[in-house]
């Protein structure tokens, strides 16, 4: 069975278990902290970076977007990325840009309420989390709410890699206690709403959960 090395709590070891989920394909979640210097790891992540991921047949290597493309290749179920190739290239491109902005901006706030004094003893500084909720964060939902439609799906009505990373940040932002303002954000509201009512995030969630128990008992 294929080895994620990982934390469920991190977006990009989440973003990997959510595509596992929503293929149907079994794996073995070892617990890995960034930085690790388990040798199996480090041969999957040389730079320490997680997820990582072994094979079935041994080949180890890192990175959530490798991995989803690996797992698209052993597996025609539940297709991520759509066949046409401009839906093909958005969803790609909403890939790039959710692990990269949308995540930087989601990130600074989940660190700083959630992870930092969580895991870290970091104290929460008000005023970059003042920073982060009155500029970082909108800007990043401006983008999107000016790209949704009334469909339920970011690309062509199809759920894909595009949802499944977008809705990795949004799951960082419910730990972070943060609410998406329906007035202000009302297509991503929506679409947060149904994101979250789906049972593989429900799932993931309730495994996140219990990790945070665990941790601050």
């Amino acid at each position: 069975m294929s080895i994620l090395y990982g934390v469920p709590p991190s977006p990009f070891v989440r973003k990997a278990m959510l595509v596992h989920a929503h293929k149907n394909i079994p794996y073995e979640m070892k617990v890995t902290l960034p930085s690790s210097d388990d040798e199996e790891f480090r041969l999957a992540s040389p730079m320490g970076k997680i997820p990582g991921y072994k094979t079935d047949d041994g080949v180890a290597f890192a990175d959530s977007s490798v991995i989803v493309a690996y797992l698209e290749r052993i597996s025609n179920d539940n297709t991520l990325y759509p066949e046409k190739a401009s839906d093909h290239a958005l969803a790609l491109w909403y890939e790039e840009w959710g692990d990269s902005e949308l995540m930087s901006a989601v990130n600074a706030l989940y660190y700083q309420r959630v992870i930092g004094p969580l895991f870290f003893e970091h104290t929460t500084d008000p005023d970059r989390v003042d920073e982060i909720l009155t500029k970082l964060i909108p800007n990043t939902f401006n983008l999107l709410e000016s790209r949704l439609t009334d469909e339920h799906w970011l690309v062509n009505n199809h759920f894909s890699i595009a949802d499944i990373t977008v809705g990795s940040c949004l799951i960082s932002l419910l730990h972070a206690n943060y609410q998406i303002d329906q007035i202000q954000w009302p297509k991503l509201y929506q679409y947060n709403e149904r994101w979250l009512s789906l049972p593989i995030v429900q799932a993931q969630i309730a495994i996140e959960h219990e990790v945070f128990n665990n941790a601050a008992s």
